[in-house]
């Protein structure tokens, strides 16, 4: 259990999540009606494989930065099934007139107090945890819903943690997807605006100081409560190279919350400014 969090405010999240995950329970049953009706397309799997790199901070939070390898799997069946790192595993139970919606999964990795990172190739391991305990992984189930109407899509998801950060985390998204004709396949792009919150245990378990990790830490008592972890501005640019081979860049600078900026941790540490960038090259089969 992460340090900084009471056994009623765990118990209380806990509680809500059950209730948030009957809400989309009730949301998707009520639409399930209207997405049996569509028409329907032999599904089919489709494979994508291949290598990616990434270069973001060491953590949340943190001003230096790190390459990491990433290996890119993703699987889909049809419209409905898709499994993948980023977007975790979900089920589009909803696929109607511009809708998708339906229940995800997705994996939370936490942190390592060592500062180790998985597959990281440049850098060296921070030393800024050192004293604030490990962060264990955790499993978070929810709900998302999608709008799309022509160019533009927004989104909404909301996951309850189940394990070590016993959080609800919810994103909001905006995004506007065109296409260049760079070659005989247009390449695709996507950019818009990215906000996210959580509630208390989210923001505790990952930023909050305590008497016992002050003095091994030495930073000052923190306590963050619920609100926005960050906002900011996301895009990605496909690339086809044949039909079964694309190369792809992303890439996002985000803004944190006030919470998560004023803990002793960013705020002695680190930044409350954080940029992401990447490249895969996956091939689908």
């Amino acid at each position: 259990m992460p340090k900084g969090v009471n056994h009623a405010g765990k118990v209380s999240s806990l509680k809500t999540g059950i209730l948030i995950a009957a809400g989309c329970i009730a949301l998707l049953g009520a639409t399930a009606n209207a997405a049996a009706q569509a028409p329907t397309k032999d599904p089919g799997w489709k494979f994508s494989v291949g290598p990616g790199v990434i270069y973001a901070p060491s953590y949340l939070g943190d001003d230096e930065y790190r390459v990491r390898v990433v290996p890119g799997v993703s699987i889909k069946y049809g419209d409905r099934f898709f499994a993948s790192v980023q977007e975790g595993v979900g089920y589009n139970i909803v696929n109607s007139n511009g809708w998708l919606a339906g229940p995800i999964v997705k994996y939370n990795f936490g942190r390592d107090e060592d500062g180790s990172s998985t597959f990281a190739i440049s850098g060296d391991d921070t030393n800024d945890l050192v004293g604030l305990g490990d962060v264990d992984g955790t499993v978070e189930f929810g709900g998302f819903a999608k709008y799309t109407r022509k160019s533009w899509t927004g989104s909404v998801e909301l996951r309850q943690g189940i394990g070590s950060h016993e959080g609800i985390i919810g994103e909001l998204g905006v995004s506007y997807r065109g296409q260049l004709k760079l070659g005989r396949m247009p390449a695709i792009f996507s950019i818009g605006p990215k906000l996210v919150f959580a509630s208390d245990n989210y923001n505790s378990a990952f930023f909050d100081v305590n008497a016992d990790q002050s003095t091994r830490s030495g930073l000052a008592v923190y306590d963050a409560k619920g609100g926005l972890v960050s906002y900011g501005l996301q895009g990605s640019f496909i690339l086809p190279i044949t039909k079964s081979v694309t190369f792809v860049t992303f890439g996002a600078v985000n803004q944190l919350g006030s919470e998560i900026a004023d803990s002793t941790l960013v705020n002695t540490r680190g930044a409350d400014t954080q940029a992401t960038l990447g490249a895969s090259l996956n091939y689908t089969f």
